[in-house]
């Protein structure tokens, strides 16, 4: 990037001047640094995946899409960032979220640093992910790119909405195991429930979450969801499924005797439109 590009970057941040410049007179791409895996998913959506990310490692367990380009560094843990490698990267841009801003400090002694206020606002995350993809577009130069990534994702939840006909009157839930007596279980929210809206799906946990969009409970709280499908969903530690299969409170529910327990690939919970569009298929796939 031109020292030109840096100091309008600097600018743009300096004294509350206003938002981000976009990224223009470039011959090469962006380097950017995510500190966020949803915010990176939408990067390689945009065709300008990261030079850096927190823990990339975790990525396939976690957010599986879209692929995670092995070029990405990866610069240590959101609590722990490697500043050095950060620093030898030097990256034009570091997006972040408001969960990080402890850190902000540090990190804009290498780069100017954007936050996206997206997830564990307490309110639907879906208008913000929408919000930071046109921003991230308008950003990197890339808005036809921002609006096509929208597009097509709404399109993609049309078409899920379509073939989940047969679900509308099921109620569903959507669980993740911590270990074999505690669980998240989603709802309100969350990315999660902003899919079954626009499916016209039920859920049917309707306790209430915390700014995340989950609820922590235990496996007897299941026992409120009656007869519903319940999703399972990836990683679950290795020992859940086997002391389920031994306990009697987990036999008595009424969805494990009907039969209605899928397992679920994993999705990432704080993750963008690309999950949004895979929760939407994976839910097609659970249902045929």
């Amino acid at each position: 990037m031109t020292s030109l590009c840096r100091r309008d970057f600097l600018l743009g941040l300096a004294a509350f001047a206003g938002p981000l410049l976009p990224i223009q007179g470039r011959a090469s791409v962006p380097r950017i640094v995510s500190l966020d895996y949803g915010l990176a998913q939408t990067l390689i959506e945009l065709g300008v995946p990261p030079v850096g990310l927190i823990d990339t490692p975790g990525w396939q367990e976690w957010t599986v899409e879209p692929a995670l380009p092995q070029s990405v560094a990866n610069i240590g843990s959101s609590h722990e960032v490697n500043m050095e490698l950060l620093q030898l990267l030097k990256p034009d841009l570091i997006i972040s979220t408001p969960y990080l801003e402890w850190v902000r400090p540090q990190l804009e002694q290498i780069a100017p640093v954007k936050s996206f206020p997206v997830h564990a606002l307490g309110t639907s995350p879906y208008p913000h992910i929408v919000d930071a993809t046109r921003e991230l577009g308008r950003i990197l130069g890339r808005g036809s790119e921002a609006e096509a990534l929208i597009d097509g994702t709404e399109k993609e939840l049309q078409s899920a909405k379509t073939a989940t006909r047969h679900l509308a009157k099921t109620k569903l839930a959507v669980i993740s195991f911590l270990d074999a007596r505690n669980l998240r279980v989603y709802g309100q929210g969350g990315i999660f429930q902003d899919v079954f809206d626009r499916l016209e799906l039920q859920n049917a946990w309707t306790r209430p979450t915390n700014e995340w969009g989950y609820s922590d409970a235990g496996v007897a709280d299941l026992i409120t969801i009656g007869d519903s499908m319940l999703f399972i969903m990836d990683p679950v530690p290795p020992d859940v499924l086997a002391t389920l299969s031994g306990s009697p409170l987990w036999q008595s529910m009424l969805f494990v005797q009907g039969g209605h327990v899928q397992h679920m690939a994993s999705v990432l919970m704080f993750g963008t439109l690309p999950s949004a569009g895979r929760f939407a298929r994976l839910l097609v796939e659970a249902s045929k």
